[in-house]
């Protein structure tokens, strides 16, 4: 018996949904809730975490069985990783980049890492994506 159903709400499928339907579900609801393609949506990165919970715990099959039996609290969220790693592992947000071009999320994760450890400082993170973004409208333009 399944003690909750909220991940899989989130996703839009059924509990008995395979592996390949979990992927295909998470790939369609992370293109409608992007953060990038929600900047209005105060909820959007929220709604982007939760999806990115809800697939990474039903991908996984001991996780799912977990998740499955006890709920939420079955679920070890020590193991959680961040939602716009998951969506670049999962879709390598480089295949789309000439389209959409390099996404924000992706942008700030990469800065942060050429940091080595120390904290940045947020409006250095923000004058370099406005660079970035400058640039990016002006290849465009050309």
């Amino acid at each position: 018996m399944i003690k909750e159903t909220g991940y899989y709400e989130v996703l839009g499928i059924s509990p008995g949904a395979t592996e390949a339907e979990i992927k295909k579900a998470y790939y369609m609801r992370a293109k409608q809730v992007h953060p990038d393609k929600n900047p209005n949506d105060p909820q959007a990165a929220e709604n982007f975490q939760v999806l990115g919970e809800a697939y990474q715990v039903l991908s996984d099959p001991a996780q799912r069985a977990s998740y499955d039996a006890y709920g939420i609290a079955g679920v070890s969220m020590a193991t959680m990783i961040d939602p716009a790693v998951i969506f670049t592992m999962v879709f390598g947000s480089e295949l789309f980049e000439d389209y959409i071009g390099h996404l924000a999320l992706a942008s700030m994760a990469s800065f942060v890492l050429s940091t080595q450890g120390e904290p940045p400082d947020i409006s250095e993170v923000l004058e370099k994506m406005k660079g970035v973004q400058e640039e990016r409208e002006e290849k465009l333009a050309q």
